[in-house]
């Protein structure tokens, strides 16, 4: 009996099941777009294709309608046509055979249904609607695409490859799945990442009784939104024991990530470092030697105004394997969020990354920055963490020659469903930013092409624009 939702079940109206074809017999009737992209989904199984084709539309195909004795020793018989009346009489003819049919886009005359398929070697995923709504399960499978990143391939062949092995060498199969467990985060899995399959299993092999050794990942989460994440990161999201963040990565981001990590939050606010630097690099190194997967996770790129260097370096000393996965940063991002290009052949021929914070947190010390060279026309420049210093930052530009009326484009929470966008110019920018203060995390494009940006779908507040001719 099926139950709907209203008893609080959901029935799963078809079963998904792996069925092994190989030096087994397929038989595939058909014509046209259809049939093709059925014939090259079985051509990448190790089956035996035998292909007729009545309308004679197909190269290396029968061109004729199959006789019953050739479908007798099929594993299992596909038939592709767009016409229903020629999909019904192939389906009749298969019908002949005892063979399980599928009939595609015609799921009221098969026996089974080919699921939207992630391909990834010996590794594959279906998904699978029941036949009711093959673009939603199109449309499930490109989602889960994304998830697994195409070097799962090498990872499924060093799978197969070390699994005999293995079951020889541990016959209990907890054992077994607890090895597994520790082989697949170890760096022999890594290597085979990189196609070194033999390598791999040797190296796994070797270290089949080793204590597990802990890792740390520094890994840039993009400026918000969680679908600029890398399918890297994702991977090492959904792979890590502990993840350690600061305030700038979304909840978004946070909800990708394993379900049974353990969380460290050490965000910084301005003049606010809830957890110093240095405890961090202590909670770094005192996870891994528990020889734990460590994920530091960090908004936009580590290596960009990210503290990810003073990590690797504090790592490295304490003898930690340290692997950095680069993210969106937040200039690029939120420049694009906004559609402001950062160069432009007409309006900027170069652009610098610079941050308003200086290294203590001490405001009342002065920028040491080349004002000079920031200063210059046709050069867009980006502030990260500049909402508390905008008066001494468009100040020194101005005393350095920038004009007054440079347009200038501040974005807070770039990227996320709450973003807002504040169009000014150079002279009006530390009047505007205490006038409408940022909640979130804010970035300033301060050039020529910030004129460019046009209100779109953000909170955007437009202040007195003046551009030179």
């Amino acid at each position: 009996m099926l139950y709907g939702p209203s008893f609080g079940v959901v029935a799963m109206l078809a079963l998904p099941l792996s069925w092994p074809l190989e030096n087994r017999q397929v038989v595939l009737i058909g014509a046209g777009a259809w049939a093709i992209r059925k014939l090259t989904l079985i051509n990448r199984t190790p089956a035996k294709v035998t292909v007729f084709a009545p309308l004679a539309d197909l190269t290396d195909a029968l061109p004729r309608w199959p006789e019953a004795a050739e479908l007798a020793d099929a594993s299992l018989i596909i038939v592709a046509f767009d016409d229903r009346t020629l999909a019904e009489k192939g389906a009749g003819l298969a019908r002949t055979s005892r063979a399980p049919l599928n009939v595609v886009d015609f799921p009221d005359l098969s026996d089974f249904h080919v699921p939207a398929i992630i391909d990834r070697g010996t590794l594959s995923i279906g998904v699978a609607t029941g036949g009711g709504a093959p673009v939603l399960a199109r449309e499930t499978r490109r989602k889960i695409e994304a998830a697994v990143p195409p070097s799962e391939t090498e990872v499924a062949a060093f799978a197969t490859a070390l699994s005999p092995r293995l079951r020889d060498l541990i016959p209990n199969t907890d054992d077994r799945r607890r090895a597994w467990e520790n082989i697949l985060s170890s760096p022999a899995t890594e290597l085979a990442r990189k196609g070194q399959i033999d390598d791999a299993v040797a190296l796994a092999l070797t270290n089949i009784d080793a204590p597990r050794t802990g890792v740390v990942h520094l890994v840039g989460a993009g400026p918000g939104d969680p679908e600029l994440l890398t399918l890297k990161a994702l991977r090492l999201l959904s792979e890590a024991d502990v993840i350690v963040y600061d305030r700038l990565v979304g909840d978004g981001v946070m909800d990708l990530a394993r379900r049974d990590a353990d969380r460290f939050y050490v965000g910084k606010e301005r003049s606010n470092h809830s957890v110093p630097q240095d405890q961090i690099h202590e909670l770094l190194v005192e996870q891994a030697r528990l020889g734990k997967r460590v994920v530091r996770l960090k908004g936009g790129d580590p290596f960009v105004f990210g503290r990810g260097g003073e990590e690797v370096e504090a790592l490295r000393q304490a003898g930690i394997e340290v692997h950095i996965t680069p993210g969106v940063t937040a200039a690029l991002g939120c420049a694009a969020s906004a559609a402001v290009p950062l160069t432009h052949r007409d309006h900027a021929q170069s652009v610098t990354f610079i941050t308003g914070h200086s290294k203590d947190g001490d405001h009342s010390n002065p920028l040491r920055l080349d004002w000079s060279a920031l200063s210059a026309p046709h050069h867009t420049l980006v502030v990260y963490m500049g909402v508390a210093t905008a008066r001494e930052i468009a100040d020194k530009l101005t005393r350095h020659g920038r004009m007054p009326d440079t347009p200038v484009l501040v974005i807070e929470n770039g990227t996320r469903a709450d973003e807002r966008r504040t169009l000014t110019h150079l002279g009006a920018l530390a009047d505007t930013i205490a006038a409408h203060p940022p909640k979130g995390p804010a970035l300033v494009i301060i050039g020529e092409v910030a004129a460019l940006y046009q209100d779109t779908a953000a909170a955007v507040i437009t202040e007195t624009l003046r551009i030179n001719a």
